[in-house]
């Protein structure tokens, strides 16, 4: 689906090359491409916004980005606009706030609320997602845009701007339990610049874990991956390393577990490192509902716990779990799944 692909590429620009790269869980009603239109179907299969948008977005936060003519608005679950289309572009909800831009002659993105009023003036390169209270400042400096400044507060102030002699910021990613991965580079008196070296700031944009590793991801669960000498493994909040680097590639921990690479396999770990699900995939998702995605010979598939295929890799696309369901498509069209791996119902794409 093309607004899958998009998203993609929204957030492996914003990310560092790490290996984890990490998609906003969205809701149910499921977004799907009828013909050359996007509506909404439910668990059921019905279709409870019709496919009418050029384009669309995803649901989070009860609402969901929609394109009618040239400007975008927002809808509810029941297809009412809840914000009337005015806007040049459009993006999630999230934190109750929603990054826009206003028009079609300018790059620069704010932020609204769920009134449509605009909260956080324009000053983005990027659309963006605000988490904890803030959100990066992918801003313009000496008129060049998607420069990392600091971080954003909702009522559009820099809050953190980690000024430091001699340093420069490369990345920022969001806040996630408390702390937030930034990366930061020596600028040395030539203007050449150095690696970027990754470590965590808190909400008072103090290091509560000085730049030392090659990458790092969000915390969850209490732990982060992070790269050394070119493996990955996890860290805690103290810094010590709960699972030693020595795996090619390394994803955030959800429902106890977490996938990591190796020998160019996914698998999944607990969070002692003991291998649960021998890796054999060409690519792991995260569990929701118990549930995790998985690819092989670039079709997908769905798996439990124990590594148990439940739906077989037949599958073209397909969401994470949301409340026991998920939606997919495979060559008869759109269908969804509940966690016993029963096709549900079918929806045709035509």
């Amino acid at each position: 689906m093309k607004r899958l692909c998009v998203l993609t590429a929204i957030a492996v620009a914003l990310l560092s090359t790490t290996a984890i790269a990490r998609l906003n869980h969205f809701e149910q009603p499921f977004l799907v491409e009828i013909g050359d239109k996007y509506g909404f179907m439910d668990a059921s299969c019905r279709m409870v916004v019709p496919a009418q948008y050029s384009e669309a977005f995803d649901f989070t936060e009860g609402l969901a980005a929609v394109e009618v003519g040239q400007k975008w608005g927002y809808i509810d679950r029941t297809g009412a606009i809840a914000v009337a289309p005015q806007f040049a572009g459009a993006f999630h909800f999230s934190n109750g706030l929603a990054s826009v831009r206003l028009e079609e002659s300018s790059p620069l993105w704010g932020f609204i609320d769920k009134t449509g009023k605009v909260v956080v003036k324009p000053q983005f390169g990027t659309p963006l997602w605000f988490s904890e209270g803030l959100v990066e400042g992918y801003g313009e400096k000496n008129k060049i845009l998607n420069i990392p400044l600091g971080y954003v507060d909702s009522n559009g102030e820099y809050v953190i701007r980690l000024e430091e002699p001699g340093q420069e910021i490369e990345f920022l990613e969001g806040f996630s339990e408390g702390m937030a991965a930034v990366s930061m580079r020596a600028v040395h008196p030539d203007g050449s610049v150095g690696p970027g070296v990754w470590g965590y700031i808190n909400h008072s944009g103090e290091w509560a874990i000085r730049p030392t590793y090659e990458g790092a991801g969000e915390f969850h669960e209490g732990l982060a991956a992070v790269m050394k000498d070119g493996l990955w493994g996890y860290i805690d909040k103290t810094k010590k390393f709960v699972i030693p680097p020595q795996f090619e590639g390394a994803m955030e921990f959800s429902e106890g577990m977490a996938a990591v690479r190796i020998k160019g396999q996914w698998g999944y770990i607990d969070q002692t490192g003991a291998v649960l699900i021998t890796p054999q995939f060409e690519r792991g998702g995260l569990f929701r509902s118990g549930m995790a995605t998985f690819d092989r010979n670039r079709k997908l598939g769905y798996i439990d716990k124990t590594g148990t295929v439940i739906v077989l890799p037949d599958l073209n696309w397909g969401t994470e779990f949301v409340d026991g369901f998920a939606a997919v498509s495979d060559s008869s069209g759109y269908g969804v799944v509940d966690t016993t791996g029963r096709m549900v119902c079918r929806l045709d794409k035509k």
